[in-house]
């Protein structure tokens, strides 16, 4: 049994209903026990409860991160940071690369993360040969921010067993030279081999360690103030490390597992029977199932699939991994198997072909409560989408981090082609229209921390100082409800958490500031303070910020 807790003299936004604004709250047994004044709180409170004083700082629900690439950025901590900045150009890259290289065992796999070549002065991406003089004698995988594109060398070619006879992969592109060898470029499903392969290197080498990082990464996000989190692209691989994971005790809190194909980017296809087998596979209190990631179109080598008109000129670019019915065939049919959906939908078109497949699954009235959920919608065209997703009870997963970091390519390389009805990532036009809203980092991809997130839809600031379609920034209050209760709904646990009321578990975030009425830019300093995730504490972060605040 769990301790008694209690706070008081604290600024609670419990983001229930009606917006309440309380003094104190009290936990017992891992659930919420009453919320009020101080003296009500004390009342109820026990003669052994703990009585946490919190000096006027401010208390939310934990926050929830329901598209974030958890098993992959785990293996950060264990991979080479080739992140533009902090490096200059790519011959800085190559030799961080090199020097990680040097300490490989033979036959290991190494990975690099963060690369941004589109951030260097001349664009430039590494050659197969230049990674082969960086890391000779082992296979490596280097990928790029998104995820949807990377370079291999040699040696990572070979074993993954692609040369100049193998086909072009279905869904993405192995790039070769004009003799028909590979040049160590490949875009989306084409990197799935090295996805794989290199996940399942650091993972079966040393399972133990591997657990390690995964919990390592947890606590990270703790100290965010995160308290749950959906893995956007689960494979079976990955699947059973997670369960290994829960049995073992290695979640500090609930993971979502949203289910892909056999590989990250890998055809979906939902009839199969271990697909089935996985996605109903056992569930516990720290690890749930029960839902289908479909991925509708791909980043490269062309962008979201954009599809718009605007007097006598009609813009279509972009490609699809699925025609429009095949996705509508594949979310019924996973709908019939009581199956959820989750569907990564970067334009236009791609957001209009998931609320076709959603409206067949709605008809069935016996599916009007299934969680439907559209992934991005980069590119989307609030004022017809907006109304379809709303009254179909559709949950739109925004990054709004990605309009800081990535906005202003979107901006330059798209805007040309824009009309009128289409923006880069609305949000406040869809919430406007009453469409569930939630944020997401899509970490690795964006940045990770959920007060950062915020502050990104709030300010709809780019990194080069303008913003980005500034109409659809949203208020702090709007901002905390999409990072807190509607994630939680799109984490299919709204009825759980994501709110700060009587018999909801009791997962919380103290913060220095009230975030509600502080500045935008003191929103961005909010510092979390403690984490709590069932009325425990698995982040205590007084004493640094303390020690920061004296330096």
């Amino acid at each position: 049994m769990r301790p008694e807790r209690a706070y008081i003299n604290a600024t609670i936004h419990t983001v229930d209903v009606r917006g309440s604004v309380a003094n104190a709250i009290l936990l017992r047994n891992g659930r919420i026990a009453a919320i009020g004044t101080n003296a009500e709180i004390l009342a109820a409170a026990a003669l052994s409860c703990e009585i946490s004083d919190a000096r006027g700082r401010t208390i939310v629900p934990g926050f929830i991160d329901p598209h974030n690439h958890l098993s992959h950025a785990m293996l950060d901590a264990v991979s080479v940071d080739c992140s533009i900045p902090p490096h200059a150009s790519l011959d800085e890259v190559l030799e961080t690369i090199a020097n990680a290289a040097m300490r490989l065992v033979p036959g290991q796999w190494l990975r690099g993360f963060g690369f941004t070549p589109w951030a260097l002065a001349d664009g430039r991406e590494p050659t197969r040969q230049e990674l082969d003089e960086a890391v000779p004698d082992n296979p490596f995988f280097l990928q790029d921010v998104s995820c949807h594109r990377g370079w291999v060398n040699s040696a990572g070619l070979r074993d993954a067993g692609i040369d100049e006879y193998t086909p072009q992969p279905w869904g993405g592109v192995i790039s070769k030279d004009h003799a028909g060898e590979p040049t160590g470029a490949l875009l989306e499903a084409a990197v799935n081999p090295m996805q794989t392969r290199s996940w399942r290197s650091v993972v079966s080498r040393d399972p133990d360690a591997a657990l390690e990082l995964l919990t390592t990464q947890m606590h990270y996000l703790s100290s965010l103030g995160i308290t749950g989190v959906c893995d956007a692209a689960v494979t079976p691989d990955i699947s059973a490390f997670y369960h290994r994971a829960d049995v073992s005790g290695h979640l500090p809190f609930t993971v979502q597992q949203l289910h892909t194909g056999d590989d990250f980017f890998a055809r979906q296809d939902p009839r199969r029977h271990d697909f089935i087998k996985r996605v109903h596979d056992r569930e516990s209190d720290r690890l749930r199932s029960g839902t289908m990631k479909l991925f509708a179109d791909p980043g490269f080598p062309d962008g979201p699939l954009i599809s718009c008109s605007h007097g006598d000129t009609h813009v279509h670019r972009g490609s699809a991994w699925y025609g429009a019915k095949e996705i509508s065939d594949i979310v019924t049919t996973a709908d019939e198997l009581g199956i959820d959906a989750a569907v990564h939908a970067m334009g236009n078109w791609s957001v209009d072909a998931a609320l076709d497949a959603y409206e067949a699954v709605r008809r069935s009235p016996k599916d009007r409560e299934r969680l439907l959920r559209i992934e991005h919608a980069f590119v989307a065209a609030p004022g017809t989408q907006a109304p379809r997703m709303a009254a179909l009870g559709v949950d739109l997963v925004a990054m709004p981090g990605l309009i800081h970091d990535t906005g202003p390519s979107f901006d330059q390389g798209w805007r040309a082609e824009l009309r009128h009805e289409l923006t880069i990532i609305p949000i406040r036009s869809m919430i406007d229209a009453g469409v569930r809203v939630s944020f997401a980092s899509d970490a690795p991809t964006g940045p990770v921390s959920p007060i950062e997130l915020m502050w990104n839809a709030v300010t709809r600031m780019s990194q080069t100082g303008e913003p980005i379609d500034p109409d659809e920034a949203v208020t702090a209050a709007q901002a905390l409800r999409c990072a807190t209760i509607n994630a939680a709904h799109a984490a299919g646990r709204s009825a759980e958490e994501g709110s700060l009321e009587v018999g909801k578990r009791a997962n919380l975030v103290v913060i220095d500031r009230d975030i509600l009425s502080c500045t935008s830019d003191d929103l961005r300093a909010t510092g979390v303070l403690e984490t709590v995730v069932d009325g425990q504490t698995i982040f205590d972060g007084y004493e640094s910020v303390a020690a920061a605040a004296a330096s």
